[in-house]
């Protein structure tokens, strides 16, 4: 891999997948905080206990300012995660609030943990407490560059400090030093290519859930007017029937002359036609009905009602709509008018669709026949469509 490629991720990807990659980095760097605070609430009381309120008893006064300058940054950690706990479950949306927070509270952490590492060069220590905690924080966290190199350059000018102030034994300080420094680097480079690793799969993860749901739009909608295909209805009807309902209207509407208008302006007229007619039924419609286009100029509509009388209503308040409303289209006014047969679906309407269905362009077809541009309900009766064609 490139440096270069190490280094940066693809800005030129669209600002919504890479918002939420960064809310999902967000959100798992927040949660690994929330159980490293939690260990904290434990840890810090214990070691104030068993080690720092000793050494305040000490009779030396360096010893008391060294063991009571302990204390103090201790007990900073400790309120730092009582107090980002306390945030987590007070804070409703628990990711913007404290998304601009991260950073900030990591850099505080390590450059408290790098002045107890300081303190410890006095007591002749090693450098474990800061070696331990960047490498955590290498492994743990999710951090880009150079955000990472902006978090952890505070924390190591630190510790550097510490070592040059604190450390006597020349040959000690510059091990440690380079030993520091080297960590420091290794760690930024841990976390450019952590952060690099998981935004690379979290991108193919998204492009391969985008492509699958495009798929799947694909296959359960109509190419042109973005309405359900006839599988998705019949699916889409599966389930309204699942829910209870009693009554379910089953509308047809089909175009008047439809095939007229592709003669005379064009099939791409046409489409623009099929396009403003799905649009109006769409927005007419509540919001839970299925909507269809059937297949040519027809379209097919359900949903729950209380009556044939509610279903005719609708019907009507459809054919309308469309009847009022121009399409302007090829900088021509195109009116249009539509048929609509109703029926009322009650029972198994999955089992005996068929039947229900036949109902329906029966009764579109008697629409047809007695001049179109009107709406007809379903009857028993047979008619001659080979007249209403």
């Amino acid at each position: 891999m490139k440096i270069t490629q190490l280094l940066t991720v693809d800005k030129t990807l669209p600002e919504s997948t890479l918002s939420l990659i960064n809310h999902k980095t967000n959100q798992i760097n927040i949660k690994r905080m929330t159980y490293f605070f939690f260990v904290m609430l434990i840890v810090e009381p214990i070691i104030i206990l068993l080690f720092d309120t000793r050494g305040l008893f000490q009779q030396y006064s360096q010893e008391k300012w060294l063991y009571l300058s302990y204390f103090i940054l201790h007990l900073t950690l400790w309120l730092i995660s009582l107090g980002w706990t306390l945030m987590r479950k007070t804070i409703k949306n628990k990711g913007a609030e404290l998304n601009f927070l991260i950073p900030v509270v990591i850099t505080v952490l390590l450059m408290l943990l790098s002045l107890i590492n300081g303190l410890d060069q006095i007591k002749g220590n090693e450098i474990t407490v800061y070696i331990g905690y960047i490498l955590m924080t290498g492994v743990a966290m999710l951090m880009s560059f150079p955000t990472n190199l902006i978090v952890l350059a505070p924390s190591y000018a630190i510790f550097v400090i510490g070592i040059l102030i604190f450390q006597t034994d020349p040959y000690v300080k510059l091990s440690r030093l380079i030993n520091g420094s080297i960590f420091f680097l290794a760690v930024v480079v841990i976390l450019t290519y952590l952060y690099k690793y998981y935004f690379d799969n979290t991108l193919q993860t998204l492009e391969l859930k985008q492509a699958n749901d495009k798929l799947n739009y694909i296959s359960t909608h109509d190419g042109l007017t973005g309405l359900y295909n006839r599988r998705e209805f019949e699916q889409q009807l599966f389930t309204l029937n699942q829910e209870d309902n009693d009554n379910i209207a089953l509308l047809l509407l089909d175009i008047d002359f439809f095939k007229h208008i592709n003669d005379r302006y064009g099939h791409l007229v046409g489409d623009q036609v099929l396009i403003h007619i799905a649009q109006i039924i769409k927005h007419a419609v509540p919001p839970d009905f299925i909507v269809s286009r059937w297949g040519g100029e027809e379209f097919l509509i359900a949903g729950q009602v209380e009556s044939l009388e509610q279903a005719l209503s609708l019907a009507e308040i459809i054919r309308v709509h469309i009847a009022s409303e121009s399409s302007l289209l090829e900088q021509r006014n195109i009116t249009v008018t539509t048929s609509l047969g109703v029926s009322l679906m009650t029972g198994d309407c999955i089992k005996n669709f068929d039947h229900y269905f036949k109902l329906t362009d029966d009764a579109l077809y008697l629409a047809k026949e007695n001049g179109r541009n009107r709406v007809e309900q379903s009857s028993f009766m047979a008619f001659d469509k080979t007249s209403a064609s």
